[in-house]
């Protein structure tokens, strides 16, 4: 993972990798998975981000039950959305994932899109020992009213970067996917104009980020589209700088000597074609106001440090305390199949000292509908 001076990473992975196969399947044709379990713990697959049936959704004791030892399951579903997702447990989400269970899902659009390639990244952040071997402490309740586990080491597809070969004047699909337990990320790629395609696997209307600076928070995907405007021969940086004085290079674009493939640049970035999601009719929804409070900062702990580490009622939803570390619990009645809703994200509501915050609902997809001018600080 980290090179021939070091010794190889013990890792969990899917088919001996890290990260597992990336997984390339058609929008709205059937795929059967068999997952089999050869680890010594109980474990799930959850395919990220696709919309399907909730037998499917790799959740233990919600959705279904353990994969034991020795034990399989197949996974059935057709995914509707075309587009960049990825696939990890949902069983000792913490150790499994933090030590490599995971990999890329692809689905790919009913019809070829136009870009002269595509490249994946799949960003990991890993915390190692000097042996490379990586560091206990998963779960941490300090930690985890702070900012999460943040690793020292970055990999791209699972070992530290070098540089991606790129060739003047072609139009690049980068796909994104941040695969860490807890770092944010923000790359801006030197001499060059991201414009971002698709967020979380759905198309949107293209656009330059903001200072041409790309944030991923965990778990997120970003499709980017990328015109390698630079000179042959010549390498251009990425940095991830999303930490204040914590920038560092992840990797480099590495011009081969050849002439550029084409005289002229390319026009304008097309849109991806839409996903069959249907829209939503706001003068119907039911409404609902959500408030993240906690964090180390905010003075609303309750409980205090455990003597396994925990921290109990660190963060709060509506004033509603997480009891522990990893718990899930019902944040809203059952919601009629079919119902539109509406949700509010209180700004007054965001965790003390946090920029970001984001919230995950599996399986569901929804717009925003407006925003509040303190959620576009940072």
């Amino acid at each position: 993972m980290v090179g021939e001076d070091y010794p190889q990473t013990n890792v969990l992975g899917y088919d001996g990798k890290v990260p597992g196969p990336t997984l390339r399947l058609k929008q709205g044709a059937p795929v059967r998975i068999i997952v089999e379990n050869k680890l010594d713990q109980d474990t799930t697959v959850h395919w990220h981000g696709i919309r399907l049936p909730n037998a499917m959704d790799g959740v233990l004791g919600l959705t279904q039950p353990p994969i034991k030892p020795g034990e399989s399951f197949t996974y059935e579903f057709t995914p509707p959305d075309a587009g960049t997702f990825w696939y990890h447990p949902h069983a000792s989400s913490l150790q499994q994932l933090g030590r490599g269970m995971a990999g890329a899902l692809i689905v790919e659009e009913r019809h070829p899109v136009g870009f002269d390639r595509e490249v994946l990244w799949m960003i990991n952040d890993w915390r190692l020992k000097r042996d490379a071997q990586i560091a206990a402490g998963f779960g941490n309740g300090m930690e985890a009213a702070m900012s999460g586990r943040v690793g020292n080491t970055v990999t791209i597809n699972g070992t530290l970067p070098t540089a991606e070969p790129v060739r003047a004047g072609e139009r690049v699909r980068l796909r994104l996917v941040n695969g860490a337990l807890a770092r944010i990320m923000a790359l801006r790629f030197e001499g060059h104009y991201p414009v971002i395609i698709a967020i979380d696997g759905q198309p949107c209307d293209p656009h330059e980020p903001e200072g041409s600076r790309v944030v991923l928070g965990p778990a997120m995907r970003v499709d980017v589209a990328l015109d390698m405007a630079g000179e042959p021969d010549q390498r251009y940086r990425v940095v991830d700088d999303f930490y204040d004085d914590l920038a560092y290079t992840l990797t480099h674009l590495s011009y081969d000597a050849q002439a550029a493939v084409r005289a002229n640049p390319l026009e304008a970035t097309s849109s991806l074609p839409r996903n069959p999601l249907p829209e939503p009719d706001l003068a119907t929804a039911e409404r609902h106001q959500l408030a993240l409070q906690g964090g180390m900062m905010s003075g609303m702990m309750m409980g205090g440090m455990m003597g396994d580490g925990r921290v109990y009622r660190t963060y709060f939803l509506n004033g509603r305390g997480i009891e522990d570390i990893g718990s899930t619990f019902s944040l809203l009645d059952l919601t009629p199949l079919g119902r539109q809703e509406q949700w509010q994200d209180v700004p007054s509501g965001r965790p003390q000292g946090e920029p970001y915050t984001w919230w995950r609902l599996h399986d569901h997809y929804g717009q925003v509908a407006a925003s509040h001018p303190r959620c576009a600080e940072g």
